[in-house]
């Protein structure tokens, strides 16, 4: 029995609510443009209603996603091919997207809303599948020895749904695992690349016929719904350690960050419209010394090896002080997410926040010392992108935002920090210029990396 959630009715017209629609004849047809929904269909065992609504679009593109809400990964892919080419095609009559998400890595229906924000508008249809038979269908359509899902596809404006199985698509790319001999997998060359789906989706939308469908200005949308600004995934059913190995790859992997036995930054500190000399050098294990340099005097700020803070006499040039002791105390050489198990931490996996064109994992972090974080991070590169120190009340008391990651020596890091308070206000930025990796040249074992 199919069940609907919002007044969808994909069989009779648009779901996009699109201007014009051609019927099977190919006459163009007006339709009601005046409500358009963007709530998600259940689907009954039989895949009827998808399946209608598939052949009711013939004549147009039509991208079949598979997807699993609570698949960070897989979000990730929705919302940079949102980003890439999705969003802005909400005005072209020509293109459709179906979502079906399916109850992989524990998904249940109630976590199928808070994704669609990341890949949503009225040309973009959203459905649950309960049974995941859609998955198992695809892995007899393209003839592979595992279940299908993670799966981005594409069909011309030919294809037709007949009998139960669906059509084979006419190009797809993947997110699934291609290591296995023993199973027929997925081509490694077909892993998802955003820029490459939204180019070959685009040949595919160019040969079809513009002056068959109308364009609908009224229907695209804001430049922050095009990128899902804000979007809030509460519940991610992947372990932590996803994100924390994914930090851990992306900074060099684990065995390479151990070998760095110091590092030494130059740059400028900028405050209030002025620039200063900066100089931070950090050693292992846990030395750090941060230098502004102020009409040939130099403000210095430090962590001795024993744990010990020093704390320079800025004045108004350097961070508050509460905010510049707390830095100094939460200070570890290798970050917060290496060997955090030994360390005495509490971490959890919190979701998902989309802040501008990232994706980025939460994780909640209760350091040894008491210190309370949320960590963001980059679901694609691994990169810490944002920390917030959480306060009383569980308000934020400070925020470092973190970006321009580039390699040095093998190794990525940022290359501008900037300092915020709770409310967002900007308070100080380090503009790093250039960095120096001195590295012992022994090796770790496998039985030594814990990563």
């Amino acid at each position: 029995m199919k069940k609907f959630k919002g007044t969808l009715m994909l069989s009779s017209i648009l779901l996009a609510a699109c201007a014009q629609e051609a019927n099977n004849t190919g006459e163009i047809i007006e339709v009601d443009n005046s409500a358009v929904d963007n709530s998600y269909v259940v689907l009954g065992e039989d895949l009827q209603k998808l399946k209608d609504d598939f052949n009711d679009n013939e004549g147009r593109v039509r991208l079949m996603f598979l997807n699993g809400p609570t698949c960070g990964i897989c979000l990730r892919g929705m919302a940079d091919l949102n980003d890439a080419f999705i969003a802005e095609s909400q005005n072209d009559d020509r293109l459709v997207t179906f979502v079906v998400h399916v109850p992989a890595l524990g998904a249940k229906e109630e976590h199928v809303a808070d994704t669609i924000p990341l890949l949503n508008g009225p040309r973009v249809h959203h459905y649950w599948e309960e049974t995941g038979i859609i998955g198992s269908h695809y892995s007899d359509v393209m003839d592979v020895g595992m279940y299908v899902w993670d799966f981005w596809a594409i069909y011309g404006a030919d294809a037709r749904w007949e009998g139960t199985l669906p059509p084979k698509p006419d190009y797809y790319e993947h997110q699934l695992g291609v290591s296995s001999q023993k199973f027929r997998t997925f081509p490694k060359e077909l892993m998802l690349d955003s820029e490459r789906f939204a180019s070959k989706a685009k040949e595919f939308i160019d040969r079809v016929d513009a002056g068959r469908f109308g364009t609908s200005d009224d229907l695209q949308l804001t430049e922050s719904e095009k990128q899902g600004d804000g979007t809030v995934i509460p519940v991610v059913a992947q372990p932590r350690n996803v994100a924390v190995s994914q930090h851990i790859r992306g900074r060099g992997f684990y065995n390479n960050l151990k070998r760095i036995q110091s590092i030494s930054k130059r740059g400028l500190w900028q405050i209030d419209g002025r620039e200063f000399p900066l100089q931070i050098d950090m050693q292992r294990p846990n030395l750090l010394s941060r230098k502004i340099t102020v009409e040939g005097q130099d403000l210095i700020s430090s962590v001795l090896g024993d744990g010990t803070i020093v704390l320079g006499d800025h004045g108004d040039l350097g961070l508050p002080i509460e905010m510049e002791e707390t830095m100094l105390k939460a200070y570890e050489f290798d970050g917060p997410l290496v060997e955090w198990p030994d360390k005495g931490s509490e971490l959890a996996m919190v979701g998902m926040l989309k802040i501008g064109d990232i994706l980025a994992w939460k994780l909640d972090l209760i350091q040894s010392s008491g210190q309370h974080w949320h960590l963001y991070i980059d679901s694609h590169g691994g990169a810490l992108v944002r920390a917030d120190l959480i306060g009383e009340n569980d308000k934020i008391a400070f925020k470092v935002l973190q970006s321009d990651v580039r390699e040095t020596d093998g190794f990525k890091y940022p290359h501008r920090v900037e300092y915020q308070t709770g409310e967002g206000e900007a308070l100080a930025v380090e503009v790093i210029d250039s960095i120096e990796v001195i590295q012992d040249a022994f090796d770790l074992s496998a039985e030594e990396v814990t990563h």
